[in-house]
């Protein structure tokens, strides 16, 4: 179940994480919700999920303004989930409803924004 790539350390950014990797952690971490999977391994889920999140921010953010109202949103939601992730730790791996219905709004502040 572990998943945690180990980047070494590097002055170059981190290539973001691809939308079907996020995809494929948040559909783990439902899935150990509902197996009932040990701490540990849904600490390695959640620490998955917090570097991909990061590394696609880090790159959208250097695509497209880093300010603004797409800015303020992603960094909020990675501040949200920052929030959550500090809980999971604490309480050793327990995921809340509220957390699986956050992470559902992942996709939304990851995508690029779109013109019309």
């Amino acid at each position: 179940m572990p998943r945690l790539t180990l980047i070494p350390h590097t002055t170059q950014r981190p290539t973001p994480c691809p939308v079907h990797e996020l995809q494929a952690i948040i559909a783990d971490l439902h899935a150990a919700r509902d197996d009932m999977t040990d701490g540990p391994a849904v600490l390695w889920l959640v620490n998955d999920l917090m570097a991909c999140c990061e590394s696609r921010i880090e790159a959208l953010d250097d695509e497209t303004a880093s300010s603004g109202p797409v800015a303020l949103t992603r960094q909020n939601f990675l501040s949200r989930l920052t929030g959550f992730a500090e809980d999971i730790r604490r309480s050793n791996g327990a995921l809340s409803d509220e957390f699986l219905a956050f992470i559902e709004t992942a996709q939304v502040a990851m995508d690029p924004p779109t013109t019309n």
